[in-house]
């Protein structure tokens, strides 16, 4: 069988890619394409990041086809991948503006006080800043000081990416409880 022809079914496609065809793939990059990049900008509303997520999904798909058990059709999985790469996106997106909103509300709270309460507040922050592990600490620093993504601040400590941010947000907790009792 030659897969360079495109009249081949999902199932055939999903066999001669999972045995490393890459003129399959081509067949099913070409066949898919537009519609995953359809759907992601359908969802983020964003045309390179939606070009992007289209792209990522369908090499995704490749460099993991040895492993993929696909149980519907190769559309609904594609399509269900693009959903969730635009999900994760979009928490992230939620979660960066948030860290910015906070940043920028500490900011305001401190560049219109007197110099007097600047200082008092400073030491207060500083105080609340002790109350926090070690490695929360470090977390935050990267995190809202240094403006680094959960992924670099993951790698830079060597810890996954799910720990950091859980670090960040227990320093947020402990500096928020820390400054409410003063």
């Amino acid at each position: 069988m030659n897969p360079l022809t495109t009249n081949y079914s999902e199932d055939q496609l999903l066999l001669f890619i999972q045995q490393g065809s890459e003129a399959a793939f081509g067949v099913l990059y070409k066949r898919y394409l537009d519609l995953l990049f359809s759907r992601a900008y359908s969802i983020l509303q964003a045309e390179d990041e939606a070009k992007d997520v289209a792209q990522e999904v369908l090499i995704w798909f490749w460099n993991h086809r040895t492993s993929i058990q696909v149980h519907t059709t190769l559309k609904a999985y594609l399509t269900g991948a693009v959903n969730q790469r635009c999900a994760d996106m979009l928490r992230k997106k939620a979660n960066r503006n948030s860290r910015q909103q906070v940043y920028a509300s500490l900011s305001a709270t401190i560049t219109g006080t007197s110099p007097l309460e600047t200082k008092e507040l400073g030491n207060r922050l500083n105080a609340a800043m002790t109350m926090i592990s070690p490695t929360s600490r470090k977390a935050f620093m990267l995190s809202y000081i240094e403006k680094k993504p959960l992924k670099e601040i993951a790698a830079a400590m060597n810890i996954k990416v799910q720990t950091a941010k859980n670090h960040v947000q227990q320093a947020l907790k402990t500096l928020r409880q820390q400054l409410q009792k003063n």
